[in-house]
């Protein structure tokens, strides 16, 4: 993305889907992956040739309750800080939570449903919502839960699960240093992504069979979203969100 379309977007990139923390959540139903057919090569995307890093920070982000569709303050007329401040949206809209971002770079390819093969500007789809431009940035499609069958709470699970949401969001994400890294041992992988707290914690109960530890970078991590700009959003029982970046089959659900 050149600069000219950043300024012009006017976003802050580094956003990232939960879903929401509000009591309505609650009343959102979600099908499974198989349930919703989603079916996708677990394959992840090449880099864009045009990346370019906007550094993390906070981002205004409202999800439509109906429609499940995430969108980002941006366009050519972003909502101030300001008025973000004291914004109370009416529903369908609410405010996504607002989270401890550990990564520390990303680049918005474009929104969920905009052509795979478009530009500039026309790859990002804009709404107009309370008199500002807003940009979509993510559709949470399916639900599935760790262990299988057992639901609980989609935004923070029960000690002992996972809650596992797969959502449309073609974005690039970079962490260097140091990531917060969970696998269920037979070949998944996931990098901790964000936070509730101030600062990633080890001491989760997870289901059995998966472990979570921090592991130190030799060069950057970089991810990319699977065919079709698809993401698996893992959440745990302390609020801690991981992005899904190593699959140990070819296709999700698996065959």
């Amino acid at each position: 993305m050149s600069s000219a379309v950043t300024r012009r977007l006017g976003m802050v990139v580094s956003a990232v889907v939960l879903l929401c923390g509000l009591a309505s959540c609650a009343s959102v139903s979600m099908p499974t992956a198989r349930e919703a057919g989603i079916s996708f090569a677990t394959r992840a995307v090449p880099v864009p040739a045009d990346l370019e890093w906007s550094a993390r920070s906070q981002a205004h982000e409202l999800i439509n309750m109906k429609d499940l569709v995430v969108v980002v303050s941006g366009g050519t007329d972003p909502m101030p800080d300001a008025q973000w401040s004291k914004y109370k949206p009416l529903l369908p809209w609410v405010k996504n939570i607002e989270r401890n971002l550990l990564f520390d770079g990303s680049f918005f390819i474009r929104s969920p449903y905009a052509p795979e093969d478009a530009t500039g500007a026309d790859r990002y789809t804009f709404r107009t919502i309370a008199g500002h431009t807003w940009v979509e940035l993510a559709q949470p499609v399916a639900i599935d839960f760790i262990p299988a069958g057992q639901e609980v709470d989609m935004v923070k699970s029960a000690p002992g699960h996972l809650v596992v949401k797969t959502i449309r969001k073609p974005q690039v994400l970079r962490w260097s240093g140091s990531i917060y890294r969970l696998t269920d041992n037979r070949g998944n992988f996931y990098v901790m992504h964000a936070t509730e707290a101030r600062e990633p914690s080890l001491d989760v109960d997870l289901p059995e069979g998966w472990s979570l530890e921090r592991v130190r970078l030799d060069s950057p991590l970089v991810i990319t979203p699977s065919a079709g700009g698809f993401y698996n959003i893992v959440g745990d029982c302390l609020g801690q969100g991981y992005h899904q970046y190593i699959f140990a089959g070819d296709y999700y659900p698996a065959r």
